[in-house]
């Protein structure tokens, strides 16, 4: 979390990106990593309930084309 003094740094690219967020992911206190994990959880449960259910074409529709 910020105090407000600390100047934000913002990477250009994608070399070391993930290097740089398991910096600042180590240097969070563990009732932030906690609140953290705690609200991805709720957003993953949100999400998984509110996903529409998918349906598979039957394979009867020329518009419907499969390329692996």
């Amino acid at each position: 979390m910020s105090n407000g003094h600390e100047r934000t740094v913002w990477e250009s690219g994608w070399d070391g990106h993930e290097a740089q967020q398991r910096a600042r992911l180590a240097r969070l206190p563990l009732a932030d990593k906690l609140r953290w994990l705690e609200e991805a959880h709720r957003l993953v449960l949100h999400l998984s309930s509110a996903a529409p259910t998918a349906t598979i074409p039957s394979g009867d529709d020329d518009r419907v084309t499969r390329s692996r």
